[in-house]
């Protein structure tokens, strides 16, 4: 039973490092957006900054995590609900 209360802290602290990924690069698109409507012109920076985060929320690599993060979290749950953990 630990093992899997082990599995969930696990998938919950991998789901917080992707959203904290996410997170900071897209605060930097919003700071360089906020830049560019004060006065920059710095538009290709900007744009290529969004096609960065758009590239990443939709690689495979981020679905791959988010899906395992997923699984991991909803296994936790079903042995919760069975009462053999929590």
């Amino acid at each position: 039973m630990p093992k899997q209360a082990f599995a969930a802290r696990e998938a919950l602290l991998e789901l917080k490092q992707l959203l904290e990924e996410a997170t900071k690069t897209t605060h930097a698109a919003e700071l360089e957006a906020f830049h560019l409507g004060v006065g920059g012109d710095e538009y290709n920076e900007v744009r290529l900054t969004l096609e960065r985060i758009v590239a990443r929320l939709r690689s495979p690599d981020f679905d791959a995590k988010l899906s395992r993060a997923r699984e991991r979290l909803e296994t936790a749950l079903s042995l919760c609900t069975t009462g053999r953990v929590c």
